[in-house]
């Protein structure tokens, strides 16, 4: 479950950014390819696939359907394998997720046959944030088979704005810091988190910390893939 949470979950002075588009990717049939490796030893520990499936509309604004598989290093699944989710974008191209769809969506997929609850929990990306913005908390509880846990994302402060290059090439990001907590019988991991995000793909560099702020583990887009 630990695991779960951490992936959700997962966006300066002389840098200027303006978004025209939103925080997400929307192109229908773009993968983008992520790998995670550990900062101590720069081994390989996890990659991740995102795959835009389609666009539709629904209350909520465009509706974004997409997949995302992980593995393990060695290529086995994690968390049962690919798995199915959405976004949504308001008319002026705020993104927001339903935190506990999402993380029903991967525990299900590990259980299919249990039973799995979960509390709505919108989390946002305003297409407009700023350095020094805050953003809305968001709570989420999971029940699988009877156990309970919870989860925090708090303190989900915008940074700075930064460029960084990865192996997919150069952007010019913006940073959302937050920190993630999971209450679960006999389990209390807790981290901070920094996301780069880039308009049009979503995050490109996702960095997890431990609570003195020490850089632990860092996953970045390494390929785009275009139909």
């Amino acid at each position: 479950m630990r695991k779960v949470f951490f992936v959700l979950a997962t966006l300066l002075s002389t840098l200027v950014l303006t978004a025209s588009e939103p925080y997400f990717c929307i192109g229908t049939g773009t993968k983008l390819h992520y790998e995670r490796h550990k900062v101590s030893s720069g081994k390989l520990t996890q990659t991740t696939l995102f795959e835009i499936e389609s666009l539709g509309s629904s209350s909520r604004g465009r509706e974004v359907r997409y997949a995302v598989t992980m593995k393990k290093a060695s290529g086995k699944d994690l968390f049962g394998g690919r798995t199915l989710l959405t976004a949504y974008l308001s008319p002026a191209g705020d993104v927001s997720l339903d935190f506990g769809a999402t993380v029903k969506g991967f525990v299900q997929n590990m259980f299919p046959s249990g039973k799995v609850s979960v509390t709505e929990s919108l989390t946002s990306l305003p297409v407009d944030m700023k350095p020094g913005d805050t953003l809305p908390d968001t709570h989420c509880t999971v029940r699988v088979m009877g156990i309970s846990s919870h989860f925090h994302i708090t303190r989900r402060t915008v940074d700075r704005l930064q460029r960084i290059t990865t192996p997919a090439g150069t952007f010019d990001c913006i940073v959302v810091r937050s920190h993630k907590e999971e209450d679960a019988p006999f389990h209390h991991p807790e981290n901070w988190v920094e996301d780069y995000y880039f308009p049009g793909l979503g995050y490109v560099r996702h960095d997890i910390f431990d609570n003195n702020m020490r850089l632990q583990e860092s996953e970045c887009l390494v390929q785009i893939e275009q139909r």
